[in-house]
């Protein structure tokens, strides 16, 4: 028998820290090899932490709702039978007499399964229960235990609530947890890219026009695919949008793949799923992508690949029926498009006034990369491409 470490794995892109959300065990369980002994929140999903090893459960170092970073102990385990071999990373130690080893270790994500904390999938599993079959109640179609128990007919406990506490002035005090914290700690980081800002006002009849025809072809899509496409070619023509700029060794990486950031509204918060390659991709695949990526993050099903790795971003504050807003940067994204709500104004068409469908639009560049020339010009080319929707395929 020998003593085991179980370190938090570096599980996606970036990843420095991850919050502790549930503990699927507790000291002195027995756990086998691949066992998911933990739910953690990183990079805006929920993930299942699988552990390598068999054995008993001897410490247990973070509690929910810490934040412990890559690398540190989450778990001590009295471990019995094979210890995985040592390789390179500092996922998992195993000590005996001998110095620290390091094994690394896989993760797993939700995706493709029902939506259930380790606790509830163990009450199913014990009650002989396929959670398939039931429709969760919880937060974004989560099952809770109660979901279980009221399919068995069982008394239903009580949902927990959030710890709120009582401070200065009878101000309610709620703890900064989960998806929330995340928000806060990537805006900050956000804010300190010195962001630069331009605005532009397009006549959008001929877009509107234009996807009311592909509508009538049997395709349900909404304005954003355009928006995208549009945003996917200006990126060609100017790379120095579609680009990372590595801060730590003052190092711009251009791109001559879009991997398209799209910001997603939840009832968590905002989360940004990526879509790989978007300029491989026609205005219906688009549609079709943007969908099914925007209901994994509403779930909170998304994985971490498809939360990361992108070049650019984009956000329709159109959406929202607001008309506009100041989009902020995705480290270490360069840049991201905003647009508002299409609305009428009257504007000036061949020398007379006349009622046309405005869309506005905005885009933030970093300042360190681009400047208001390089600005003006990629606005100017994604307006060119909204102007003459035809062509955006082409």
């Amino acid at each position: 028998m020998s003593n085991f470490d179980f370190t938090l794995p570096d599980v996606g892109e970036g990843i420095a820290e991850a919050e502790i959300i549930e503990w699927s065990v507790a000291v002195g369980d027995t756990v086998s090899v691949d066992q998911v002994v933990a739910v953690i929140e990183t990079d805006k999903s929920q993930i299942e932490m699988p552990i390598p090893v068999a054995g008993k459960i001897s410490a247990i170092h973070a509690k929910p709702g810490d934040v412990v970073k890559v690398g540190e102990k989450l778990i001590s385990v009295d471990a019995v039978g094979d210890v995985p071999a040592p390789t390179a990373g500092h996922h998992g130690a195993a000590s005996t007499s001998s110095p620290q080893a390091v094994t690394q270790v896989s993760v797993s994500n939700s995706v493709g399964r029902p939506l259930a904390s380790p606790s509830t999938r163990r009450l199913a599993a014990s009650l002989g229960i396929d959670l398939n079959v039931l429709a969760g109640t919880g937060p974004h179609g989560r099952i809770t235990e109660s979901d279980v128990r009221g399919f068995t007919g069982e008394p239903q406990s009580a949902q927990p609530v959030a710890a709120v506490s009582v401070g200065p002035a009878g101000a309610r005090v709620i703890p900064l947890q989960g998806l929330r914290r995340q928000i806060a700690s990537s805006m900050s980081q956000a804010l300190s890219i010195p962001h630069i800002l331009e605005f532009k006002e397009i006549d959008a009849t001929a877009l509107l026009d234009f996807r009311a025809v592909i509508n009538e072809t049997g395709h349900k899509i909404s304005v954003t695919p355009f928006l995208m496409k549009a945003c996917i070619n200006a990126l060609i023509k100017h790379p120095t949008f579609n680009a990372r700029f590595d801060s730590t060794v003052n190092e711009i990486h251009e791109f001559d793949s879009v991997h398209l950031g799209m910001a997603t509204a939840t009832d968590d918060g905002l989360i940004v799923p990526v879509i790989k390659n978007a300029q491989s991709l026609s205005i219906v695949e688009l549609s079709d992508k943007l969908n099914e990526l925007a209901e994994l993050a509403r779930t909170r099903k998304a994985s971490t690949d498809q939360l990361t790795g992108g070049t650019f971003s984009l956000t329709n504050f159109g959406s929202f029926g607001t008309w506009l807003g100041t989009p902020v940067i995705r480290p270490p994204e360069v840049g991201i498009a905003g647009f508002g709500c299409v609305s009428e104004k009257v504007i000036v068409v061949d020398g007379q006034p006349a009622v046309r469908k405005i869309l506005p639009i905005v885009v933030a560049a970093d300042h360190r990369i681009n400047d208001g020339a390089h600005l003006g010009a990629f606005v100017n080319e994604i307006a060119e491409q909204l102007l003459h929707p035809e062509n955006l395929e082409k």
